[in-house]
């Protein structure tokens, strides 16, 4: 599936792969330590979390879930509109889809400007992203790679890096598709029920063919 973006940019022989999981799998800290290959890692979550401090997209999310959200400085506070828009009741679901019509436009065009910014001497591009999928992001990349972690040891890394309880990892579960849909709209699969290097080993092979099979011209020999 070659992608959108690097057909039309400079950087038509890299290509864009995409990086899913379920909440806590791991996926960006396998890729940190990838071996033997050059990565520019586009990092989604980061650039929505960046988009929040922007003037005009404030004013959209002010007007959409109120002045609540912000501090004294008139600044996003996240776990505020965390609560608003992470569960499966119908007003979280609802408040999540007017939050991704604000952001996900906006998110995609630094995506794009990322990818066009990108060394061209890298081995791939790769779009870290926990909304890839269902943002409609996939079309962007030339495969995509689902990372597969148990969900006792996701829960326990949500725990340990990001301070979470359980019913928090639970709303942020069910705030996305569900890791085995997410590994349908996969082509490959990488371990991380093991340790990181043995993650990232399979991730470097996985990576490895894609990009003989991008610069072959979509054939792997």
């Amino acid at each position: 599936m070659p992608s959108v973006v690097s057909d039309l940019t400079k950087h038509a022989n890299i290509p864009v792969v995409g990086i899913v999981g379920g909440v806590g799998a791991g996926k960006s800290s396998v890729v940190r330590i990838v071996p033997d290959l050059q990565l520019f890692v586009i990092d989604a979550d980061h650039i929505g979390h960046e988009l929040l401090y922007k003037n005009d997209l404030r004013s959209k999310l002010g007007d959409a879930f109120g002045e609540e959200i912000f501090d004294e400085a008139g600044h996003v506070v996240r776990a505020r509109l965390a609560e608003k828009v992470f569960g499966d009741s119908d007003e979280q679901t609802n408040n999540r889809k007017r939050l991704n019509e604000i952001l996900h436009p906006a998110i995609r065009t630094e995506i794009h400007r990322s990818i066009k910014q990108a060394p061209q001497d890298v081995d791939a591009i790769i779009l870290d992203a926990a909304l890839l999928l269902e943002a409609g992001w996939a079309d962007e990349c030339d495969a995509v790679i689902f990372v597969d972690t148990p969900i006792d040891l996701r829960q326990q890394r949500a725990a340990a890096n990001r301070g979470w309880s359980m019913e928090e990892f639970q709303r942020r579960e069910a705030s996305q598709w569900s890791p085995s849909k997410k590994r349908q709209y996969a082509e490959f699969v990488v371990d991380n029920s093991g340790s990181p290097k043995a993650a990232a080993e399979q991730m470097t092979l996985v990576l490895k063919k894609i990009i003989e099979r991008h610069g072959a011209g979509g054939v792997l020999i």
